[in-house]
């Protein structure tokens, strides 16, 4: 069966790159990971170089896996509030109507990308798509066919879901 796994970068700095943790957990994770038909990532660095510790090969780049066009006094407040909701920042976007605004179109890109990945992938293909918390949030409660109201979960640094062709949704560890 054909599969879409959607995993968050690893953990990076306030400054938007991996930390050298990040880097060592991605090679870590590696080990547990198959291969993959097909690699994507958001244009971010810290999703494109997480794609590369994951599979050994440059990611393509869609911008459909990133993030709204935040201003940077916009990330650095999401950030800072991110640190005390219980679903981080994804929690926050969706706790409020102006980012929930922005995020809202990135969410259907995204949720729209892993359904093309679907169609495209061979017999038992699977893809890998490295993206970002709050989009991967979004994303997955439009594919559950979910209000966009509130976060009920948050994905922790290299986890995520999977989608697979018949559009059963579960999460990866």
């Amino acid at each position: 069966m054909k599969q879409v796994h959607v995993r968050r970068h690893a953990p990076k700095h306030a400054t938007g790159n991996l930390t050298e943790e990040g880097k060592k957990l991605a090679v870590q994770f590696k080990k547990k990971l198959g291969t993959y038909d097909l690699i994507i990532s958001s244009n971010k660095p810290r999703a494109i170089e997480t794609a590369e510790l994951l599979t050994g090969l440059k990611p393509l780049i869609d911008k459909r896996v990133g993030t709204p066009p935040f201003t940077p006094e916009q990330e650095q407040k999401l950030h800072e509030l991110g640190v005390n909701h219980p679903f981080g920042i994804a929690g926050v976007i969706l706790d409020n109507p102006q980012y929930r605004i922005m995020i809202k179109p990135q969410g259907e890109s995204l949720a729209q990308l892993i359904k093309e990945t679907l169609e495209k992938l061979p017999q038992n293909g699977s893809a890998l798509i490295i993206s970002h918390d709050g989009v991967m949030v979004t994303a997955e409660r439009i594919l559950k066919d979910k209000q966009l109201d509130k976060a009920e979960k948050t994905f922790k640094p290299l986890m995520g879901f999977k989608v697979h062709e018949d559009g059963t949704i579960e999460d990866l560890e």
